[in-house]
Formats: structure tokens, C-alpha cells, sequence
């Protein structure tokens, strides 16, 4: 048997030609060394291949793959099942790394070894950061600062998709990438969950993420907002509902219109409120009731959280009175 690093990297690539040498680079700098970086090629048309195949020749840590299939979730499986480090994490060939991320993931590895380990990110552009990314990087590191990841698993994916690292087993025993559905990033952070995995956080940027048009997650129907709320609004029937189980669905606007659908389609019974529930029985064949019949400690779904904060502290006081706690018996959308 060879040589096993620590940590294999698994890195899917699909026309990064412009950014690889700047990704790769930052991850043949780290200050920490024992790794192997698998590159799989996903049907690049532009010269990706070409700068992949030029730096395994500089270092022989990299090894390079065709991907089988095409798309991203044949490419991890692929890279997973060509790595050997004790330890698997991500990185996507547009981004960076800082330049002691590994030695940061492996010294919270060694404290806490059956971990999730993820970090705070910083997005970067060659213009500006548009202001829902940031939004994003705000919410995903306030996460680590408090670690109520599982809290807010079905708002957002609480862990960027090219910053956690998580021993081998995980991939061998609890569910592997080829059982994942796109969006494979969000589909495996509920797999965690599902698994009930704890997340060590690190205290520190761990992953520069770039912004610019075109990225995957901009132009692919598999990342958008349809896609991601199919995905976490049936995990949530599997996961949160007992068989038959009534949920109350809070807020009628678009989120709302959504989740109802898909509540609709598994066949799922449900009440539904909205504070204008006038205007949205207009526009709705389900009568929508006001807020004042939700009832007490049930089980329900939010979508309304507004980005003002008075508004969001009268919604957190109207959860308090209704005795409604996220992650306990409220989820919020």
C-alpha cells in the first residue's frame, strides 16, 4: 500500500482556465504539506486541461482524472474514489485558499476528529461584491461564531461547499457523493444533519470565495432558488414529519407560494398564515388564515425574516409568544 497524506483534496473542474493557476498556487503554497489534490476535468471546452496537466508535472501531489460522466456529483465521487487521505475537503478551482487553511483544518481535525470542521469565508471579485454575496458571507460567519449551524439548516446551506473537511468514513459509512441530488453542497450538509455529525468551527477565514458571472452557482438551474427549496422542503417532510403530521406555514409571499407547492405535491396537511391574509386569499385557492390563530408550540415553517431589524425583532417576539424555537419546533425557510 502507498503513501496516505492527511488530507485529499477533491477539486472538480469545469472552464477555469482563468482562475486555475491562481487556485492552484495557493493550495501548493500551504503551510501545511502532507496532501493530494485530485483533479477531476468536467468536459472543460477551454484550456483547463492544459494548465492542470503542466502543474502535476511541478508537483506530484496533483493527480488529474477525466470525469466519467458528466456534472459535478460524478466528478467528487470520482476524485473521492482515487483519493487516500484520512481526511476529504473540497475546493472549487475558481476560489483560494489562505495560506494556512490545511494547517487550520488539521489542528481542529486533531481536537476534534469525528468533526465537521468548517471556517469563516471571505468573498472577492474583480469588481464589487454584489450585496446578496454579501449577505451570505455575514450570515455564514456569524454561524461560526455561534455555532447554531443545525438551527438554520433549512434557511440557507450553513456551510460554504469548498470549506469543511470531514474524515473518509463519513463517504464510506454514513452516505456516499454518488447518492447525493444537486444542489449537492445543500443535499450534503442535510445528509450531516440527517447523520447527526456535530461542526467544529475555526474562528478564522479558512476560504477565499470569488464572485464573477461565471460561476456555476449564477448559471445552472441546478443552484437556483427552485432547485434549493425542492430539495430542503422534501428533506424536511422526511426528516421533521411524523407520518400524517399537520404543519403550519407561515408567510404567503413567494418563499411561502413555494414551500406550499411542494407540500401540496407529497400530499402534506397543512395551515396556512400570513399578516395580510385578506390580500393573499385574493390570490390563493387555500384559504390563508391571519397570524393570530397560530398555534401555540406546533410544528411550523417560516419564510418571512425581514432584513430590518425592528421588523425581525417583532417577528422573534411573536415566535416567543407562540412558544415557536428554531431548530426545536419552528424552522425557518
Amino acid at each position: 500500500m502507498g503513501y496516505e497524506p492527511f488530507i485529499s483534496i477533491i477539486m472538480p473542474v469545469y472552464n477555469a482556465e482563468n482562475y486555475l493557476d491562481d487556485c492552484l498556487q495557493s493550495i501548493v503554497e500551504q503551510s501545511f504539506t502532507d496532501w493530494e489534490l485530485i483533479v477531476v476535468n468536467d468536459y472543460s471546452t477551454d484550456d483547463s486541461i492544459k494548465v492542470i496537466k503542466e502543474w502535476c508535472k511541478k508537483d506530484q501531489r496533483l493527480n488529474y482524472y477525466q470525469n466519467l460522466e458528466k456534472g459535478i456529483i460524478p466528478a467528487l465521487n470520482l476524485a473521492f474514489e482515487n483519493s487516500t487521505g484520512k481526511y476529504i475537503t473540497r475546493m472549487d478551482a475558481d476560489d483560494l485558499m489562505p495560506i494556512n487553511k490545511l494547517e487550520l483544518f488539521s489542528q481542529q481535525a486533531l481536537k476534534c476528529p469525528n468533526s465537521i470542521i468548517t471556517g469563516k469565508v471571505s468573498y472577492f471579485a474583480a469588481g464589487q461584491v454584489s450585496d446578496g454575496y454579501l449577505r451570505y458571507e455575514i450570515w455564514l460567519n456569524a454561524l461560526v461564531d455561534s455555532s447554531a449551524f443545525w438551527n438554520s439548516v433549512y434557511r440557507e446551506c450553513v456551510i460554504a461547499s469548498p470549506n469543511w473537511m470531514v474524515r473518509r468514513s463519513c463517504f464510506e459509512q454514513s452516505f456516499s457523493f454518488s447518492e447525493l441530488r444537486y444542489p449537492e453542497d445543500y443535499d450534503m450538509v442535510l445528509k450531516w444533519y440527517e447523520n447527526e455529525f456535530e461542526i467544529s468551527p475555526i474562528h478564522e477565514v479558512t476560504h477565499y470565495w470569488r464572485e464573477h458571472p461565471d460561476r456555476t452557482s449564477r448559471n445552472s438551474d441546478h443552484y437556483q432558488q427552485k432547485a434549493f427549496f425542492n430539495l430542503k422542503t422534501q428533506r424536511f417532510i422526511d426528516l421533521e414529519l411524523d407520518f400524517s403530521e399537520k404543519i403550519q406555514l407561515i408567510g404567503a409571499g413567494v418563499k411561502g407560494k413555494l414551500v406550499a407547492s411542494i407540500l401540496n405535491t407529497n400530499n402534506i396537511s397543512y395551515d396556512w398564515f400570513d399578516f395580510n391574509a385578506q390580500k393573499r386569499n385574493q390570490q390563493s385557492k387555500k384559504q390563508i388564515k391571519e397570524l393570530a390563530a397560530v398555534k401555540s408550540g406546533e410544528k411550523s415553517i417560516l419564510t418571512v425574516w425581514p432584513e430590518d431589524e425592528n421588523l425581525k425583532n417583532q417577528v422573534l417576539e411573536f415566535l416567543n409568544e407562540k412558544e415557536l424555537v428554531f431548530g426545536s419546533n419552528c424552522w425557518l425557510f
